[in-house]
C-alpha cells in the first residue's frame, strides 16, 4: 500500500482547464454514440410508441454537420439513421441531444438542426424529406417541472398572451435524468453505469460514483469492463476539478475492489500513472502553443490539430527550438512535418 500512496503523490496539478468543450457533453457523446448503447437506450428510455415503428437493426451513425441554407455550419450532439419497420423507401433521422438545467432553447435549437437536415436533403435532390424523431437527455441537480419549453415560448405575444404570426411547433421526447432512481435504472450493466455516473456528476453527488460503477461488475468481457472503467474514471476526475475537488486514490481503489478485487490497487495505480503521463503532454502542447502565440500571434486550426495530436515528450520539447528558430509560420510548420 505504501507503494501506491508514492505512486499517487506523483499526481500533476492539472493547470488547463478541464472543460475543452462541455465535459458532460464529451462523456455523453462518448458513451451514446456506440450504436449497440444508444439501441439499448431507445428501448429502454425512448417513446416506445415510436421505438416500436423503427427498424433498430437497420440503425447506424449519420453525419452531424450541416450546412444551414445561409452556409453557416450546424454541429449536432449525435444523429443516428434508420428505417421505418415494412417502408424501406422512409428514412428515419434521429437526433439525440443532452441539454442541462436550463434548456429553454432547446425548441429552437432544435428547429434549426431539422431545418438543417432537410435543406441538406433538398441539395441532394430528395424528394421525400427524413422523418426526424428528436429525443432529449435532460441532466440536472433537480427534475424539472411544468411543461417544456416551446417555439411560442420566444415569440411576441398579443394583448391576450398569445404568439402572434406563424407559430411552428417542434415535438421532442425528454428523459429527464433527475427523475430516474440511480438504484432502478433499465438497460445493460454499460448503459447503467453510464446513466449513473452522469446522475451523480450533474447532480452533485460525485462522492456516490462507486456505487454508480457498481452495474460494470456485471459485464462478461473484461476488456471491456476495463474500456469502460477508464472512461469512467477520466470523467468523475474531471467532474471533480470542475467541482473544485479532488479524487483521491483511496475512493478509486474502494470503487474498483467490488469489481475488479485484487486488481483492484495495480488498476488504481495505472490510472493515476496515465492521468500524470496525460497531464505532463498537455503541459508540452500548452507550451509549445503558448510560445507560438506569443511569437506569431495567431495559430491555423490545422497546426493546433497537428500539436495537440502529439503525445511524444520529446518531440514537444524539440518544438520549443523550431518556434524560436523559425522566422515565419511556415517554417515553422515545414520542421512540424
Amino acid at each position: 500500500m505504501e507503494n501506491m500512496e508514492n505512486k499517487i503523490n506523483e499526481k500533476p496539478e492539472q493547470s488547463e482547464s478541464t472543460r475543452q468543450g462541455n465535459i458532460y457533453d464529451v462523456f455523453v457523446k462518448n458513451i451514446f454514440s456506440r450504436v449497440l448503447v444508444f439501441v439499448d437506450f431507445l428501448l429502454n428510455y425512448a417513446d416506445p410508441e415510436f421505438v416500436g415503428k423503427i427498424d433498430l437493426d437497420k440503425i447506424s451513425p449519420a453525419p452531424t454537420h450541416y450546412i444551414t441554407p445561409k452556409g453557416k455550419e450546424q454541429i449536432l450532439d449525435l444523429v443516428f439513421s434508420c428505417s421505418l419497420k415494412n417502408r424501406i423507401d422512409a428514412k428515419v433521422m434521429i437526433l439525440f441531444e443532452h441539454a442541462g438545467n436550463t434548456f429553454d432553447d432547446i425548441p429552437v435549437r432544435l428547429l434549426c438542426y431539422a431545418t438543417s437536415i432537410w435543406w441538406q436533403e433538398r441539395k441532394d435532390g430528395k424528394t421525400v424529406l427524413s422523418v426526424i424523431y428528436f429525443i432529449v437527455v435532460r441532466t440536472g441537480a433537480k427534475p424539472h417541472h411544468g411543461p417544456y419549453p416551446t417555439v411560442a415560448d420566444w415569440l411576441t405575444k398579443d394583448e391576450n398572451g398569445q404568439p402572434m404570426g406563424f407559430t411552428p411547433d417542434v415535438h421532442y421526447y425528454v428523459v429527464d435524468l433527475p427523475k430516474y432512481d440511480v438504484n432502478h435504472l433499465h438497460g445493460t450493466p454499460e448503459l447503467r453505469a453510464a446513466i449513473g455516473i452522469l446522475k451523480n456528476m450533474t447532480e452533485g453527488n460525485e462522492e456516490e460514483f462507486a456505487h454508480a460503477m457498481l452495474p460494470i461488475a456485471e459485464m462478461d468481457d473484461d476488456r471491456q469492463q476495463q474500456t469502460l472503467t477508464k472512461e469512467i474514471l477520466n470523467f468523475v476526475d474531471k467532474a471533480f476539478i470542475a467541482h473544485h475537488k479532488r479524487l483521491e486514490a483511496e475512493a478509486i481503489q474502494k470503487a474498483l475492489t467490488p469489481i475488479f478485487d485484487e486488481r483492484a490497487e495495480n488498476m488504481t495505480i495505472s490510472f493515476f500513472d496515465e492521468l500524470r503521463a496525460e497531464g505532463e503532454t498537455k503541459a508540452g502542447q500548452n507550451i509549445v502553443l503558448a510560445a507560438l502565440r506569443k511569437k506569431f500571434r495567431t495559430i491555423p486550426n490545422h497546426i493546433e490539430v497537428s500539436i495537440r495530436n502529439m503525445s511524444d515528450p520529446i518531440a514537444l520539447e524539440s518544438l520549443i527550438s523550431d518556434v524560436i528558430e523559425s522566422r515565419t509560420l511556415e517554417e515553422f510548420e515545414n520542421a512540424l512535418t
